[in-house]
């Protein structure tokens, strides 16, 4: 995978990442409606606790990944290491071809 110095911006990522996740979003949808059908049993606040509690997931979420993301980039490089192989390519010069027919 090739490394890069570029990143998104955290709140486009977590707007893209609610987009995907919009099917999480379903019971609190069903909660809206159902309080339209029987608003004495079902507040509209059901809703907009199920919807905040679906954003602070996706957020915690995304600060997770984003803290992962930043401690794997933190890691030491590895030292480069010495080639050992005897038949590696790495130093070899290929010999002149010894072709009497050229020197003509």
């Amino acid at each position: 995978m090739r490394k890069t110095s570029r990143t998104g911006s955290f709140f486009i990522v977590l707007l893209f990442n609610i987009a995907l996740n919009f099917r999480l979003t379903i019971p609190g949808w069903i909660l809206l409606i159902l309080h339209f059908i029987i608003p004495q049993y079902i507040k509209w606040w059901y809703c907009l606790v199920y919807f905040g509690a679906f954003l602070l997931y996706m957020l915690i979420w995304m600060l997770i990944l984003w803290g992962i993301g930043a401690w794997a980039r933190s890691a030491p490089p590895t030292p480069p290491i010495e080639n050992k192989n005897p038949y590696s390519s790495t130093g070899y010069k290929p010999l002149m071809a010894d072709n009497k027919n050229d020197e003509k």
